[in-house]
């Protein structure tokens, strides 16, 4: 059989999400102030496989760098 496997067969996810407890939209780029991820990356960030994850993560740090941005915003949950 030469067909795919299904989303229930493909191995689980291990990279966690880039989430910094911040949650908030900026009104002008529609990123989360946080971890720089639009409304649909958050959405689906737990139905991304590692493959996507990565390529989501490589997307914020464009999105960084493009703002003039090295990392992101500094929270209590990063601090600790």
């Amino acid at each position: 059989n030469t067909s795919s496997p299904s989303d229930a067969q493909k191995a689980p996810a291990t990279i966690p999400s880039p989430c910094m407890g911040v949650c908030q939209i900026d009104r002008d780029t529609k990123f989360c102030l946080g971890c720089w991820r639009t409304m649909a990356e958050i959405a689906h960030w737990s139905r991304y496989d590692d493959v996507q994850r990565v390529a989501v993560l490589e997307e914020l740090r464009q999105r960084q760098t493009a703002a003039g941005v090295n990392r992101r915003r500094e929270t209590k949950r990063r601090q600790a």
